[in-house]
């Protein structure tokens, strides 16, 4: 019962009234089914607590999924989520079935060091030695910044609901270093991801991503038919 109740009711609240779901709400959308959780690392310093990874049930075929638990340490990676996040990665392949991303992270957890880049590392290594092999199909939720940003990038789709961000640093950073002010809709907005090709699909809300996720999976083959 750990993952689903570590974050508490104000963290949740929190994430509700920025009009955004948990990860648990999220993969409801995408299934009526349990999901199977896969690698639950709940160290003492909430290691791996902020990835969750699984397989669910979509439409009858096994889909990999992972998700940012943006209530824990904003989703952020250390080097135990690179870890699980690549060995997801990897299943897909050898099973050849679709990857799904989730992606609600503010990027590296700082207090982690170098270990949230090795974390990322590893992540980055799996995901584009499955390109070509499995399609993954990216949504970007709410703020993502760093790693958050350009490792779901890397996938075969994107999707990109109104009102949420991604880049690789914010509007604060470019204030401080280029002296310019500019709003993160402009800086990473799905107005200008999608006209400079970086967003496939741009969409209303979270529920219509997860749909939008539905429906492209209609449009690739399952491995069980081939």
């Amino acid at each position: 019962k750990r993952p689903k109740k570590a974050a508490g009711v104000k963290a949740i609240s929190r994430q509700h009234a920025k009009g955004r779901m948990t990860i648990w709400e999220r993969i409801s959308v995408l299934t009526d089914e349990e999901p199977t959780i896969l690698f639950q690392n709940w160290g003492p310093n909430l290691d791996g607590a902020s990835l969750v990874t699984a397989i669910i049930k979509i439409d009858g075929r096994d889909v990999a999924l992972y998700g940012h638990d943006f209530t824990i340490r904003a989703g952020s990676m250390d080097a135990t989520n690179g870890k699980k996040l690549a060995r997801l990665i990897e299943l897909a392949g050898k099973r050849k079935i679709p990857l799904v991303g989730l992606n609600d992270s503010a990027g590296a957890y700082v207090p982690a060091g170098v270990g949230g880049l090795d974390g990322y590392a590893e992540a980055f290594t799996a995901l584009r030695k499955i390109s070509g092999v499995v399609p993954s199909i990216m949504c970007m939720f709410g703020f993502n910044a760093g790693g958050g940003s350009y490792l779901p990038r890397q996938g075969s789709f994107m999707i990109q609901p109104k009102n949420t961000f991604f880049g690789l640093t914010g509007p604060g950073v470019v204030k401080s270093v280029l002296g310019e002010d500019v709003t993160p809709d402009e800086l990473g907005g799905p107005g200008v991801h999608s006209q400079t090709g970086v967003t496939d699909f741009v969409v209303e809300d979270e529920v219509a991503a997860l749909k939008k996720v539905k429906e492209i999976l209609k449009y690739i083959p399952s491995n069980n038919s081939e």
